[in-house]
């Protein structure tokens, strides 16, 4: 089911409230606007209003518990640390997501590739008598799906008539398949150079460059795109280890035990030091978010009856989250990949996310998402709200927001409920979308409260299991604009 924008304001008006939740105010849900904002973020700030005053007024954590009658929305906030930044001042800039620069490009070919071996590949390897081999498996399969008889008469159909379907495919696929390899390596620079592409709304350039090892067991991909292109720049480094890993999973190391760590075969701080040494050498200003424990796996053979892939029994992997820092002050990140609906005409811009994976043997994994560029300065020294008044926002719209979510997963079969922990509060840094632009926006002060956000789904009819959903790390519960206390909607960026 795709997660739709949440729409305060209709949450505001249509959700009745217990005696014990607050009402939030009208301005907590007014639109965001970029002359406003850089308007109050010009001003003088206000008396107590700097960051070196609110720094002196906060709580070193917070505390908060909520449950509304229902018991379907449980909120906590267990002397969670709150975390300001060390500085007097903090500020606002406008930002873009822009293209990756050939300096910065070169520093990270160079770290994988440290004696420029690498290349681009012509041709293939895959010859007729691989594709012959391929068939043949393909056929054993459908004799060994006939004899099956734990399948059902309408499940061998369909497993036999997919294979069949994938026979044709690679018959066809045979008569221009060669003899022998014509697989060719070429020796490639770091130089971005022009790509052309296919897309929805016709075709598109990047530039950017995909190279190997000459014995393919790293590759190094790079896509350059300027604000306006239809996909944004990114960097993806992968490393052949002994098991391989994919998407944004994690357990936080804080809730592993000793024994689950020392499973991996290298200690969080010097994994940590590894990654931090790519981002040193490189010369990008980033701190650790989150550090995580993950499971490889192990691809294996197709014809194998439980899937295609080996889960590892224990933790093999550190995962890092990284965040970049403008002037030591931290930007927000988040796992988020939702998108509000939108026309096809519109871009899509998600926070910038860096992901480091590295295990016994070094960095194995790198991705890098949506960079974020600063364009200019707004202003050095903006006026902010008070923790106070920023948990004070988080409590009148936390329980609201999450009963909006809840109601978008449920219907006349299905009853959900969340648990809700707030694990740190952070203020720093957050782009907020311009109205009119599809990627300029702002930097501007924000109370980030991270979190634990699990949905709990239970099934009426007794058809499908009860189970329940953890949104990955680091999850965004609620971002508080600093500067004027309304609420950001991650999923919408403004």
């Amino acid at each position: 089911m795709k997660r739709k924008a949440i729409f305060l304001m209709a949450l505001v008006m249509g959700l009745s409230l217990t005696a014990c939740e607050k009402s939030p105010d009208q301005k907590l849900v007014a639109q965001k606007d970029q002359e406003r904002l850089e308007a109050a973020a010009k001003e003088e700030p206000k008396a107590g209003s700097t960051l070196k005053d609110v720094a002196a007024t906060a709580s070193a954590t917070y505390e908060y518990h909520y449950e509304n009658e229902a018991g379907t929305v449980k909120i906590d906030a267990n002397q969670a640390p709150v975390t300001i930044p060390l500085k007097d001042s903090i500020p606002m800039y406008h930002v873009y997501c822009g293209e990756f620069t050939q300096e910065l490009v070169d520093k990270v070919y160079d770290y994988f590739f440290p004696d420029g071996e690498a290349y681009v590949t012509t041709g293939t390897d895959f010859t007729k008598d691989d594709c012959e081999k391929r068939i043949l498996e393909m056929k054993q399969t459908i004799a060994n799906i006939r004899d099956d008889e734990e399948l059902t008469e309408s499940e061998r159909e369909e497993i036999i008539a997919y294979h069949e379907e994938m026979i044709a495919s690679l018959e066809e696929t045979m008569k221009d398949t060669p003899e022998e390899s014509t697989l060719e390596f070429v020796k490639k620079d770091s130089g971005l150079v022009e790509q052309e592409w296919d897309g929805v709304n016709g075709s598109f350039t990047t530039r950017g460059f995909d190279v190997t090892s000459r014995d393919q067991k790293k590759w190094l991909t790079v896509d350059s795109c300027d604000e306006e292109c239809p996909v944004a720049s990114s960097v993806n480094y992968i490393r052949q280890s002994e098991y391989s890993y994919s998407g944004d999973a994690g357990v936080p190391v804080s809730k592993c035990t000793e024994d689950e760590k020392s499973q991996v075969g290298i200690g969080e701080e010097e994994a940590r030091a590894i990654a931090d040494d790519f981002f040193q050498k490189i010369g990008v200003d980033v701190e650790v978010h989150d550090a995580m424990l993950v499971q490889g796996y192990r691809a294996v053979d197709s014809e194998e009856p439980d899937g295609t892939m080996i889960e590892s029994e224990n933790y093999t992997a550190y995962r890092f989250v990284y965040a970049q820092c403008v002037d030591g002050i931290e930007m927000a990140v988040t796992s988020s990949s939702y998108v509000p609906d939108k026309d096809d005409t519109s871009l899509t811009w998600l926070y910038e996310q860096i992901s480091v994976i590295v295990d016994k043997d070094g960095i194995i994994s790198l991705d890098w998402f949506f960079p974020q560029m600063i364009e200019d300065t707004v202003s050095e020294n903006v006026g902010i709200i008070s923790f106070e008044e920023a948990s004070d926002i988080f409590e009148q719209m936390m329980p609201l927001t999450t009963q909006g979510d809840l109601e978008q997963f449920s219907d006349d079969n299905v009853q959900t409920s969340a648990d809700v922990t707030v694990t740190d509060v952070r203020l720093g840094l957050m782009r907020v979308r311009s109205s009119g632009s599809n990627r300029r926006g702002l930097l501007t002060p924000v109370w980030l409260f991270y979190g634990d956000y699990t949905r709990n789904f239970h099934y009426l009819d007794g058809e499908w299991e009860d189970h329940s959903d953890t949104e990955s790390y680091p999850w965004i519960l609620l971002a508080v604009n600093a500067v004027d206390g309304s609420v950001i909607d991650i999923t919408a960026g403004y």
